[in-house]
């Protein structure tokens, strides 16, 4: 077992004796004194900055933001501005309806087209019209010998002459049978013979006159014998006064039969001549017809005169039947052609049919557009963004494509008055628009409007006259020349919407100036 042994702890050394006090020299004194007020002082300003930092935070915000604008801010007088054109408009709140634009194509608006063929067989003699030439209605495309349309005008000739003959014969007829009955009431009126002669002498009356005077003449000479022959007292034998009397009897039943017979006839006969001029006036009628259907006017047929026409009378005229443009011809001088054969086609070019082919997915965005307006445009051929009229949106999904056609129109005017040149060509490719997106108003500036720096969008408002500020803002979607604006703009703030560059360029040059 080990025994431990403390070590002893070291030597304290004594201490050294005490030196004498020195006193402090009076500058030195002076020097602390002041290093002590300074640093109290500085301690006491930093505090009250503090704390009056603190007490006004807004007025510093304030500041901050004004001189932040100060930086962002141009100036330019309203003469630099109108000669600079910068122009501005307030930034608006409404909603903003996206587009989707799907693939489509322009084509003839089909309820504008014309195939023409003739009327009928014939030689093509002559064909004044050439593609792409602009016609108005009535104009002549091309003229055919057609046999079948000199027959008709000659069918027209003979109608005409038939109508003519029966239209006197039926005149001629009433007046006759106007004078017999008139005759009828003098001879019922016991008148005289020498009235009767003097009052009809002038008016024709045909065999009636003579039939019915001579009738009523025999009729009063037996009459007037019978009546001789009962006076005489019996001096007269019985026979023979019967005899009168059956004689009488006869004459009154010849002038009563007569007399029957002309009533019948003076409404039988005005009847007969008036149905066989309706029938001679029907082929007339029917004549003229047929000419119209060779595309011939009424007054043209009225005009006719195939005899003094002559070999030219089979001569048919092809016409335009409303103004347009004649985009294929086929027509060949010396040809034989028909109804079957395809003369000309005949388009409106004034307005056209933009189609697109819908796939199921985007239907919806169809759905309820009959009547109303999408938008087309055709970046191929250079054309901006066009309003057309959907006219059917369709019902039926093709079987090989899955797809339905929308089919609008659009007006498609010439470029420059009486110009044939028009900016839609009927085949071109063309981009159909249908709008979409919620109804909530958003804020919105033209896509002008925004401009970029270090890729950071912004926009210049307008704080006076004369200022304009650079403002940074957040896009949000955009629609055609629209843009939303996420933050960064209020509604109704006044924005530059044009000359905007102007503006840029001036800020530019004065912070580089500055720096």
């Amino acid at each position: 077992m080990s025994v431990h042994t403390p070590t002893p702890p070291p030597p304290v050394a004594a201490p050294s004796p005490a030196l004498p006090a020195r006193p402090t020299p009076r500058w030195l004194k002076v020097v602390l004194w002041l290093a002590f007020v300074g640093i109290a002082g500085g301690s006491a300003t930093a505090v009250a900055l503090s704390v009056g930092a603190k007490g006004k935070p807004d007025e510093r915000a304030a500041e901050e933001k004004k001189a932040e604008e100060d930086k962002n801010a141009v100036t330019m007088p309203k003469a630099k501005q109108t000669a600079a054109g910068v122009e501005t408009a307030p930034a608006t709140a409404g909603p903003l309806r996206t587009v989707t634009w799907r693939t489509g194509r322009v084509a003839l608006n089909e309820d504008r087209v014309a195939h023409i063929s003739p009327p009928a067989e014939g030689i093509v003699r002559e064909v004044p019209v050439r593609v792409g030439q602009t016609v108005t209605a009535g104009d002549v495309l091309a003229v055919i010998e057609c046999r079948e349309f000199g027959f008709l005008k000659l069918e027209l000739v003979k109608a005409r002459i038939a109508a003519a003959t029966e239209r006197e014969a039926t005149e001629r007829t009433r007046t006759t049978m106007t004078n017999a009955a008139e005759l009828l009431k003098l001879l019922v009126a016991s008148t005289p013979a020498a009235e009767i002669e003097a009052k009809l002498a002038d008016k024709p009356i045909g065999t009636w006159r003579a039939d019915l005077l001579g009738a009523s003449a025999r009729r009063l000479q037996f009459r007037a014998q019978l009546a001789s022959l009962k006076s005489s007292s019996g001096a007269v034998a019985e026979s023979v006064v019967l005899k009168a009397q059956a004689e009488a009897d006869a004459a009154d039943a010849a002038y009563a039969s007569l007399v029957e017979d002309l009533r019948y006839q003076v409404r039988f006969q005005v009847r007969q001549a008036e149905l066989k001029l309706r029938e001679a006036e029907t082929t007339l009628d029917v004549a003229k017809a047929k000419l119209l259907t060779f595309g011939m006017t009424p007054e043209a047929v009225n005009a006719l005169d195939p005899i003094a026409e002559g070999a030219k009378a089979a001569l048919l005229c092809v016409r335009a039947p409303f103004a347009g443009t004649v985009v294929e011809k086929h027509a060949v001088t010396s040809e034989r052609v028909g109804p079957q054969f395809q003369m000309f086609v005949l388009a409106d070019l004034d307005t056209v049919w933009v189609q697109a082919d819908v796939f199921e997915p985007d239907l919806p965005l169809v759905r309820d557009l009959d009547g109303r307006e999408v938008t087309f445009r055709s970046e191929v051929a250079g054309l901006a963004e066009r309003p057309a009229k959907v006219v059917h949106t369709g019902d039926l999904v093709d079987k090989a494509s899955r797809t339905l056609t929308l089919t609008a129109e659009a007006a498609n005017r010439p470029l420059k008055p009486g110009s044939n040149d028009r900016a839609l060509k009927p085949g071109m490719l063309a981009e159909i628009g249908f709008e979409s997106g919620s109804s909530a108003p958003v804020v919105q500036v033209p896509v002008g409007a925004v401009l970029r720096h270090e890729n950071k969008p912004f926009v210049f408002v307008s704080t006076a006259e004369d200022t304009f500020v650079k403002r940074e803002v957040t896009l949000g979607r955009q629609s055609g020349d629209a843009v939303e604006i996420l933050d960064g703009l209020r509604p109704a703030e006044a924005v530059v919407v044009r000359g905007g560059f102007v503006l840029k360029s001036e800020l530019l040059k004065d912070q580089m100036v500055g720096e």
